[in-house]
């Protein structure tokens, strides 16, 4: 960022700053005694070069006033009058020599090796909070030391900082500097001037310096000035006339929002942004009155920040000793309690995993009484014969092999199936009317009709061929056979999902696999992935064996079963289970019986589509604590939205062994009569509310806490008096540095000689 400039009374001074600029090589004269060695910079009334002292050796510095004018050497008067007055203070810059009548006029001051503190911003960027403090304290105190020997700065910035050997501050340029009685004006630097400053007609006050103060420690912490913008420097620039320039400045600031940029930094505390945006407030009435005032502020938040350490023992000590004690206590409070807690909830935990393995228990019974009643019939003499007569059947065959042909040959309309080629419709109602294929019927009715007698409850039994038409089937709500073709189902497959084939309702057609022969089919008992009932909107799951003929399956049969009823556990009050399906496949995870949707399927509406979909994340890695039921998310489950505590258990059945192609067995066994363990991909949980479990020990710590905050209470009056008693003592000792050094709302001598008018 280029060095800020100082704002002038005219376009002239500002073109002869430029051509000053362009010729930085030469001296603009020979000075007797000093050796002039390279150019350091130059502004509005000159130049300043670095020279060498030929007597002592000294590196000075020289400033030249080349615009060579009556107003020059004026100015050139005013500047060493306030150098003069202030020669023999160590926080300015001192004079040492002045060519009054030298052409051009010029003085000699002292030359600091580190440069302006804006070369130091540039070269290193921001300072630490405590390192800008440390350094704007000096530099406060310096113009301090100006207010107090009635010369106020007008012009302070960075740029007018220089920088000793030490690190030291001293201030410089007194170019723009005033008396304390004097009424002219004095224009500053854009963004280090105060608002009220930006006037020709504004008299000289000392909260110019204030202001400027304020903005010094805000770019030194922030990087920039308060205030800055591009946009509004190019506008203020473009102005033709000084006066425009600064009306433009004085509306800016006094539009723009206060900068709040420096409270954001880390270190900077709310004492010190408070200081800053107190110095650099717009109204002046709302800044501190005098340095001396900012100073006194520095003094207090430093007092505060030593005092913190004694504020602290005077607060913690007590607690200290608080702590101590009511440490044996308060060890005890929580050991008994966190005893207690892991004793009630291992036993609960306990409860719950008996509760879900006997749960899924009776489930794995079920599954297995499906099972059975499904590979019965596919080996029951009288009901191979007759598939066979049906399997066998030439007309039959040719009749099948044209409904599952891979052809546009049915379209869908409302859910019904159309017929487009004359000749699959007849074939589809030769199969339909064939003695043949309903031979099979009241075997799969007498399994449905006698359910819950001598076989277990069902939806719906059928039997699909080896292409996988579904060509004899009776339902619960009906009975009918679809003849529609279902080789992309799991009970078909043997696969976790569904295949990519099925009904596509957008284009009206089945899509088929590219040929029958190639269509995968089962080669022991499967338990199929989940489906939706569309009646209900309950979860469904297919029991199917194949039915083997000379080595080979030939078809299918299979019972679809509503799931509700494979956990005969009955639900307690804060306590259910429910079962998940932690199979692989799009569907893992997902809720298939539970208290609320068991109270849903009662309704005269199907259960809404929503709940089906709720899952449970990792059945078996459910912890034994903090479980949230996904259905408590729901409207309708509100009763099951508290937090719990929850154990699994996986659906194992055990049988003898079969075929582990789409089963997963927990073992091997070569014995083809031992008994192996078959996990279902099923889980069951079982859930528990968690407040219910340890309300009693809720009690217990209620019954210790009283007894233990009794203690406190008079403990903690013994720390609140012992802390009033230290406050009180630094209180004191505040109100001995504020009658030091004055209340931070008085006014210097200097804030009061400024605005009195001259005689």
């Amino acid at each position: 960022m280029a060095a800020d400039k100082t704002q002038h009374q005219s376009q002239e001074a500002l073109d002869k700053a430029r051509e000053l600029s362009l010729e930085p090589t030469r001296p603009p004269a020979n000075i007797p005694g000093y050796v002039l060695e390279n150019f350091l910079g130059s502004g509005a009334y000159g130049e300043v070069w670095r020279a060498t002292d030929q007597k002592t050796g000294r590196p000075v510095a020289v400033k030249f006033y080349t615009q060579r004018s009556a107003a020059d050497v004026q100015q050139l008067a005013q500047e060493v009058e306030k150098l003069v007055v202030l020669s023999a203070d160590r926080y300015v810059v001192q004079l040492l020599d002045v060519g009054w009548n030298a052409q051009p006029p010029y003085y000699v001051m002292d030359f600091i090796e580190q440069g302006s503190l804006e070369n130091q911003l540039q070269r290193h960027g921001v300072y630490s909070p405590d390192e800008a403090v440390d350094l704007f304290r000096e530099i406060a105190q310096g113009m301090m030391h100006l207010h107090g020997k009635g010369i106020l700065h007008c012009d302070l910035k960075p740029a007018n900082i220089l920088l000793d050997e030490d690190g030291k501050p001293r201030v410089a340029d007194f170019g723009q500097s005033r008396l304390s009685n004097d009424r002219s004006g004095a224009l500053g630097t854009l963004y280090y001037m105060a608002p009220e400053q930006a006037d020709l007609a504004a008299v000289p006050d000392s909260r110019w310096d204030v202001y400027a103060l304020g903005a010094i420690l805000y770019r030194m912490l922030t990087g920039a000035p308060p205030y800055r913008d591009q946009a509004l420097t190019e506008k203020i620039e473009s102005s033709a006339q000084i006066g425009d320039r600064l009306a433009a400045y004085r509306t800016a600031l006094k539009t723009a929002p206060s900068p709040t940029d420096h409270r954001t930094l880390a270190g900077v505390d709310r004492s010190l942004a408070d200081i800053i945006s107190r110095c650099i407030a717009f109204d002046p009435d709302d800044r501190f009155p005098s340095v001396q005032s900012i100073l006194f502020a520095l003094r207090q938040r430093e007092s505060r920040r030593e005092r913190r350490p004694l504020l602290l023992l005077g607060i913690f000590g007590p607690l200290l000793l608080m702590g101590v004690m009511s440490a044996f206590g308060g060890w005890a409070f929580n050991q008994a309690a966190s005893e207690t807690t892991t004793a009630v909830i291992n036993k609960a935990n306990e409860s719950n995993r008996f509760k879900a393995q006997l749960a899924a228990r009776s489930a794995a019974e079920q599954i297995l009484e499906y099972f059975r009643v499904v590979e019965h019939l596919a080996k029951d003499e009288k009901f191979v014969a007759a598939f066979d007569r049906f399997d066998a059947n030439p007309e039959l065959q040719k009749a099948r092999r044209m409904i599952a042909a891979p052809i546009d040959n049915t379209r869908w309309e409302a859910g019904q199936r159309i017929e487009t080629n004359p000749a699959v419709a007849r074939a589809r109602q030769l199969l339909l009317d064939h003695p043949d294929r309903k031979a099979m019927e009241p075997m799969l009715a007498k399994r449905l009709v006698n359910a819950d007698q001598d076989y277990p409850p069902a939806s719906s039994w059928f039997i699909t061929d080896r292409a996988g038409n579904q060509v004899c089937s009776v339902f619960r709500s009906d009975n009918h056979t679809r003849l529609n073709n279902y080789a992309f189902r799991t009970y078909f497959t043997g696969d976790n999902t569904d295949l990519a084939y099925g009904r596509d309702s957008a284009a009206g057609r089945e899509r088929l696999p590219e040929s029958v022969n190639e269509r995968r089919i089962i080669q022991q008992p499967h338990l199929s992935a989940i489906f939706l009932s569309q009646a209900t909107n309950t979860w469904k799951v297919a029991f199917s064996a194949p039915i083997v003929r000379a080595g080979k399956p030939r078809g299918i049969v299979a019972v679809t079963v509503e799931l509700g009823d494979f956990i005969q556990f009955r639900n307690e009050e804060k306590q259910y289970v429910m079962m998940v399906d932690d199979r692989n496949g799009d569907k893992t995870g997902t809720i298939l019986e539970h208290p609320l949707l068991e109270e849903l399927s009662g309704g005269p509406a199907p259960i809404p589509f929503r709940l089906t979909e709720k899952m449970v994340p990792n059945p078996q890695s459910v912890a034994d604590q903090f479980f949230y039921d996904p259905m408590g998310q729901e409207r309708e489950g509100t009763g099951y939205r508290q937090q719990s505590i929850a154990a699994h258990a996986p659906v194992i059945i055990e049988r003898k062994p079969v075929s582990t192609q789409n089963i997963p067995t927990t073992d091997t066994v070569a014995d083809p009569d031992a008994i192996v363990k078959i996990d279902t991909g099923l889980v069951v949980l079982a859930v528990e509310d968690y407040h219910s479990v340890i309300e009693p020990v809720d009690l217990l710590k209620n019954q210790l806490l009283k007894l233990l905050l009794a203690a406190l209470l008079i403990l903690a009056s013994v720390a609140f008096g012992m802390w009033w008693l230290v406050n009180r003592t630094l209180q004191n000792s505040t109100q001995s540095v504020a009658k030091l050094f004055g209340p931070a709302n008085n006014q210097s001598w200097l804030a009061d000689q400024q605005t009195e008018p001259q005689d």
